[in-house]
């Protein structure tokens, strides 16, 4: 049966990011905004707060995409990226 969804709310997503797994390694696209998404499927209502992202000329749902893995704050994503570099590093 199909979904029908409606957004009922949308939030500034400044200083987040979508985290999406690019052949094993992680990137970060900014979001533009979260949305309170309301969805109907077989008679069942829920809401869910949805990241979303500009994706050429349109704004899309970040998490529909198949290689999302999460909503992050953008300096918690950096951070995490200077600890893998700085580990490397190390190892050397």
């Amino acid at each position: 049966m199909s979904q029908q969804e409606t957004i009922i709310q949308i939030m500034p997503a400044t200083g987040w990011v979508a985290v999406f797994d690019e052949n094993g390694d992680e990137s970060a696209e900014a979001l533009v905004c979260f949305a309170l998404v309301e969805s109907v499927q077989n008679g069942t209502t829920r809401r869910d707060v949805r990241p979303m992202l500009v994706n050429g000329k349109e704004i899309s749902f970040a998490d529909a995409a198949p290689n999302y893995l999460r909503v992050e704050e953008l300096e918690t994503f950096e951070d995490e990226g200077d600890e893998e570099e700085e580990d490397e590093e190390d190892g050397e």
